[in-house]
């Protein structure tokens, strides 16, 4: 049998808990905000729909559609076996028979991220509907092991090298689009798989969105938000970058972010309340007046969990009862809408060690500017 921690606790809790198998399904997606859990035990991102099936002896088998898929997956996965099919349901129904396991025993993750016609299919293929633990696969990857830490921290690199690549080649009169388009070939092209960038700039920003045909201008604060994916790890970095010299009252409610980032950082120890570390940063915010806007529409999250392993510890929101543990790895970004000088954006991806909140960057944001 594979040895990998994830299927051994796994098959613990099949054992604890009297079923014979779990089924863990995707649907092909690879989301920066969720986890894709047959990536958590198999350690492959499938093209299409499939299904992963941990027996509680910790055997462990993957299905993949299409068919023609099961050579490539077979060679990076982690799991005993690899069967390829192009129905879903069919090629559970075969791997189920292959290891005698009572499809009443079963109990399923994340199945209703099928579609729904193969999600019918598999619970006709397990007599019924089964019991679900959906966010299971989640919880038991919330800590990044060493070799997703190491993605995480090249993917961070990544995302700083476009980060340098906008600031090198951005001038007024380009369009948001082409720039974005620049970035996401140039992060490809060092190896990201996928990216989710948002891009956009304004006099005065409302808030961060998807890149249009508004054209650069000298005084545009330009907002990134640049989220590429390497070997399956999402990072993000979110940077603010002014079109000639910076007003000093920029200068200076930037240093607002700042300082709440540090705040937070300090703040997210094992141990702490995920809450904790948001009232912190709204703390800084709160005593430099802003309090009243520590709320939507002028802000949404201080961060959040990244995929594709898994989205713990969530929102950093006030409202969160969540406890950090060290090693669990997400975005931590202050990032506020203020009147004086609109939308703002700091954050870097961060690991929770034993002395706080590490950013994963070799440089933390700062107001950038572009000489013209």
């Amino acid at each position: 049998m594979a040895s990998d921690v994830r299927i051994e606790d796994t098959a613990r809790y099949l054992e604890k808990e009297g079923f014979d198998a779990m089924v863990a399904a995707c649907n092909g997606q690879n989301l920066f905000l969720d986890s894709n859990v047959v990536f958590v035990f198999s350690g492959v991102r499938p093209i299409g729909e499939a299904v992963v099936v941990i027996e509680r002896s910790g055997r462990s088998t993957l299905v993949v559609t299409p068919a023609w898929d099961a050579e490539r997956a077979a060679e990076l996965s982690r799991t005993d076996d690899t069967l390829g099919c192009d129905d879903l349901s069919e090629g559970l129904e075969r791997a189920l028979k292959k290891i005698n396991v009572n499809p009443a025993k079963v109990v399923t993750v994340a199945l209703a991220t099928l579609f729904a016609q193969t999600a019918r299919n598999i619970e006709k293929v397990l007599g019924g509907r089964r019991a679900a633990n959906d966010g299971f696969a989640s919880q038991i990857a919330r800590v990044r092991n060493a070799e997703e830490l190491a993605a995480g921290r090249k993917g961070t690199w990544i995302a700083e090298r476009g980060y340098e690549r906008m600031r090198e080649i951005v001038k007024p009169g380009m369009r948001e689009f082409e720039l974005t388009a620049d970035l996401y070939c140039f992060m490809k092209g060092m190896g990201a798989e996928d990216n989710f960038l948002l891009l956009s700039a304004s006099q005065h920003n409302l808030a961060v969105r998807a890149a249009g045909h508004r054209k650069l201008d000298v005084g545009d604060i330009i907002l990134s938000e640049i989220t590429p994916c390497y070997h399956g790890q999402f990072v993000q970095i979110c940077r603010t970058t002014v079109i000639g010299e910076p007003s000093p009252v920029l200068r200076e409610k930037y240093k607002v972010l700042q300082n709440a980032m540090h705040r937070g950082q300090e703040t997210a120890l094992p141990g702490t309340r995920v809450r904790d570390v948001a009232n912190a940063m709204n703390d800084v915010f709160r005593d430099a007046g802003y309090g009243k806007y520590c709320q939507p529409p002028y802000m949404r999250v201080r961060g959040h969990g990244l995929g594709i392993t898994s989205d713990r510890p969530g929102d950093i929101t006030d409202d969160s009862d969540v406890v950090l543990e060290e090693g669990m790895v997400f975005v931590m970004h202050p990032n506020q809408y203020l009147p004086e000088t609109g939308y703002l954006m700091c954050g870097e991806p961060v690991v929770i060690t034993p002395q706080g909140a590490e950013s994963l960057t070799e440089r933390d944001a700062e107001l950038d500017f572009i000489p013209v």
